[in-house]
Parts: structure tokens; C-alpha cells; sequence
């Protein structure tokens, strides 16, 4: 540390890297991100909206119980950044200057803290204070550039704790995601060369995904239903994060045709699907036919994620450590597969249920998808969001919602654990789990929702067995709906 005149401080520190600077420099000029590797910040955000440039601005709220307010003044791509801070206790002036080194990348920073005269004298007085603030903030920046973090195995203690419901359930809340990301690790994924699949991504989590998703630098391309909806979807994730490489794929989830549709056209473009996340849900009541003649629940939860991702299935293995990421519901712990009624045409119909059961379907995929696939570099993963405060959830819970409100996860919250299975470099290294607030969790809460194993042979069968005869089925007339 240098003492310059007056009440001027100055901290000089560098550090290097094995990561590419086009990556180093990417990560941290989307200066929220130092919420993720400075241990005094308690959170940042963009008060600004594009990509990183001249002009940017950010709040950084500190542990210590005030703000500082950062402007880009100077940008210079994978060079430099210059960045003025104003704040009640100090202003300053922060540069960041990166350079390829033969090994990586080194990181210099350099800050001159102008602090008031009471102040500064102490800091002159007390050198190593300053200087370990910033050693410590350079090192966290360190292991978040080196990106060498394990994924988190299953916990025996989250474990009981489900089975025990009580002690388990209040996770699904905003509380158990504020208390779940104290062990996080930071999120440096270099996403510009990874292409996104997403279905169900105009509202909600998907929504939320899409947008973490773009902010990261990925291609995406959005499966919706309504294309003019889609396309301000698109103007405003364009706006908000300055990635224009956003694609529109209409099709409807619920209907075969439409996902066939959907496949035959991916497949004929030939791009290379690195991440697919099947997320299109809803809850239907009462029992609802698709055109096609399919119960609507195992239409849009089930039938279709698995003709998608089946059928995508070559466009993934051309991907280098593509990702499948399948959206599921703390629901499905209350029942088992029902595979001689998979389209609940027995006894009282239940929306909550046949959803419950449609997810406990895709988990077992999930499963058999990550058995399958291990040799061909993909990753298969299904996740829980939490309880999330969406169009979704109010229109068709709206009971729970009442109870619930105070407590539910913003969409952010409740897609940040897709957005990890999908982008962190650790999620790679597992397959086949069950994940909420990126930590495994079992995916049965008691024996009597354990399908047998020519249970799990049988869904596999129908399944397939629709894939297939839905290829060429055309529709049939609209069956009303029943109770």
C-alpha cells in the first residue's frame, strides 16, 4: 500500500490466472458480479441496463451497512476499466487493467480512496487494515476467475431433514434461498459459445432463466406459444442486457405435433444444442384434453419434454458438455408413477395430482436420460425452484398463495439453480440428481413413491411407444373438458 497526499489512499494489488482474458475480462466488467467474490459486499446490482460500457452503473450494498455507487467512465474490451465510486464514507476512482500473460490472464487493480481527514489518518495509521481488504477481495476474485470449485454432494442432514417435512419444507422458501447461497460459489461461466434451448420462457422462471441465461452471454433460443408475446419478451431482454442473439422457436408443449414440429426444425438448422431446459408447466383443473386426445398435464409435463429431449438427443451429443436441466416440483414427493394411468382417466381427477405424478415421470427420465448418456458428454439434472411468487402459482393456487405470499422466491430465486445446472462448470461433473438451491436433495421422501423397476420399463415403453405414433397423428376434434 502507497500513501499519496492528503486523505488520498492508494491500493495497488495483482493477481493472476489460468483463465482467458476474453473470459476474465467478460466476468468482471459486469461489475454486480463482485457480490460474488468480495466477501464485505452484501449485494450488488445494475442500475443500468446493456452490456457493460461507458456510462454503466451499479449499487453495492457493503456488510458494513452502506452503498457505494460505481459509474464506467473509461472502457476499453478486454483492456481496461476505469470506474469512479461515490459513497457516504468516501468517493474514489477504481482501474482494472487485464494482459495476457503465457499462462492466462493477470488482473491489476488499483483504487485511490478519497476519505475524509478523520478517517484517512486512521487508515495511515492502520495500513494493514486497508491492505487486507483488498487482498482478501482480490483472492476471492482469484478462485471465481480459476473456476476450479467441486459440485456439492448429497447431504445426510438435507436428507432427514425432507423426510422429516417439517424442517425440510421451509427451504422452499425465500428464507431457505437467502440461507442456501451463504455456500454458494461464485458463478464465472463463459456462456458466448453456448446455445440455450428453453421452453416455457415468456413468464415466471423460465422468464428469469432466460434473462440470467443472456446476461452470461449465451444464444438462446426461446420455445413459446404466442409470438407476438415472445417478441416483446425478446426487445426487452435485448434492452436490459444488450445480448441480441435471441431466436423464437412457437410451438405448443402440449401438443405432439407442435413438438415434432419444433424437433424436425432444430435438427434440419444443425446447430449444436449445448443446454435444454425443459421448464413449460401449468396446472390444470378441471381434466383437460389436448386436440390431440391427451390428459393436458402429461401432454405438457411429460410427453412432450420427452419427444423434445429425445429427439434432440444428436444435437446434444454434438455439444461439448451439453446440459439437460428439467424443471420439476417439490409436489412430486407426494406420489408415485402411475404407469396403467398415466393420463388420470381413473377415479376423481385432480390437477394437483396428475401435475405431481407427470413430474414424478420426469424425474425418473431424468435419471434414465443421465444413465444413458454418460458416454456422450451430457449431463442430465432436474431441480426444484421453491416456492416462486408467478402468474402461475396465483392463478392456479390461488389459496396457497394467500397463505404463502410473504414467504415466496422472486422468479430470479427460484431460477437461479437452473441457471447453475445450465452455466457452472462444477454441475457438469454430476448427473442424474435432484437439486434445490444448488444442493442435491433425494428424490423420494418415502418408499411408497419408489416405482419398481418394470414400472420404470413400462413408462419408458408407453412413452416411447407415443413418441412414435404421435409422429404422424393428426388431430383430433376438441374433447370438452370433464371433472
Amino acid at each position: 500500500m502507497e500513501c499519496n497526499v492528503s486523505n488520498i489512499i492508494t491500493l495497488d494489488k495483482t493477481i493472476e490466472v489460468t483463465r482467458k482474458l476474453h473470459e476474465a475480462f467478460a466476468y468482471v466488467s459486469e461489475f454486480s458480479r463482485i457480490e460474488q467474490w468480495d466477501p464485505a459486499v452484501a449485494s450488488a446490482s445494475k442500475l443500468s441496463t446493456g452490456t457493460p460500457s461507458v456510462g454503466s452503473r451499479y449499487q453495492i450494498n457493503m456488510k458494513a451497512g452502506f452503498s457505494l455507487y460505481y459509474e464506467i467512465i473509461e472502457f476499453e474490451a478486454n483492456k481496461r476499466l476505469l470506474m469512479t465510486v461515490d459513497s457516504k464514507l468516501f468517493t474514489a476512482v477504481e482501474e482494472i487493467i487485464f494482459t495476457t500473460t503465457d499462462t492466462g490472464t493477470k488482473v491489476r487493480y488499483i483504487a485511490n480512496f478519497n476519505f475524509p481527514a478523520p478517517i484517512a489518518i486512521i487508515s495511515r495509521l492502520n495500513p494493514a487494515v486497508m491492505d487486507r481488504v483488498g487482498n482478501t477481495a482480490l483472492e476471492g476474485l482469484r478462485k471465481a476467475l480459476e473456476d476450479n470449485f467441486t459440485a456439492p454432494k448429497a447431504s445426510k442432514v438435507l436428507a432427514v431433514a425432507d423426510k422429516l417435512i417439517l424442517p425440510g419444507v421451509w427451504r422452499f422458501t425465500r428464507l431457505g434461498y437467502t440461507n442456501s447461497r451463504k455456500r454458494w460459489h461464485a458463478l464465472s461461466a463463459y456462456m458466448y459459445d453456448r446455445h440455450a434451448v428453453i421452453t416455457g420462457a415468456t413468464s415466471g422462471i423460465g422468464l428469469a432463466a432466460a434473462k440470467q441465461l443472456a446476461e452470461l452471454g449465451a444464444e438462446l433460443t426461446l420455445v413459446v406459444r404466442d409470438k407476438n408475446k415472445a417478441q416483446q419478451v425478446v426487445r426487452e431482454l435485448i434492452e436490459q442486457t444488450g445480448n441480441t442473439r435471441i431466436n423464437i422457436e412457437v410451438a405448443d408443449m402440449s401438443l405432439m405435433k407442435d413438438v415434432h414440429g419444433l424437433a424436425g426444425r432444430l435438427l434440419k438448422a444443425g446447430k449444436p444444442v449445448d443446454i435444454l431446459i425443459n421448464n413449460a408447466g401449468a396446472l390444470f383443473n378441471p381434466r383437460q384434453q389436448t386436440t390431440e386426445g391427451l390428459e393436458q398435464s402429461f401432454a405438457l409435463l411429460l410427453l412432450g419434454p420427452y419427444i423434445l429431449t429425445e429427439r434432440l438427443h444428436p444435437l446434444l451429443a454434438k455439444s461439448e458438455s451439453a446440459r439437460v436441466v428439467n424443471v420439476l416440483s417439490g409436489g412430486m414427493y407426494s406420489q408415485k408413477i402411475q404407469v396403467n394411468d398415466l393420463q388420470s382417466q381413473r377415479g376423481k381427477y385432480s390437477g394437483s395430482t396428475a401435475y405431481a405424478r407427470a413430474k414424478r415421470g420426469l424425474i425418473i427420465l431424468t435419471e434414465e436420460w443421465a444413465k444413458r448418456w454418460q458416454g456422450d458428454d451430457i449431463s442430465v439434472n432436474a431441480m426444484h425452484p421453491g416456492w416462486v411468487d408467478t402468474p402461475g402459482v396465483v392463478n392456479a393456487l390461488p389459496e396457497f398463495y394467500k397463505v404463502t405470499k410473504c414467504m415466496l422466491r422472486t422468479p430470479e430465486q427460484g431460477a437461479d439453480t437452473i441457471t447453475w445446472l445450465a452455466a457452472a462448470k462444477e454441475a457438469s461433473q454430476v448427473s442424474g440428481k435432484f437439486w434445490l438451491d444448488r444442493e442435491q436433495h433425494p428424490s423420494h421422501l418415502s418408499k411408497r413413491t419408489v416405482e419398481s423397476a418394470a414400472q420404470r420399463k413400462q413408462l419408458l415403453v408407453e412413452l416411447e411407444k407415443l413418441e412414435k405414433t404421435t409422429a404422424a397423428t393428426k388431430p383430433k376434434p376438441r374433447i370438452k373438458a370433464t371433472s
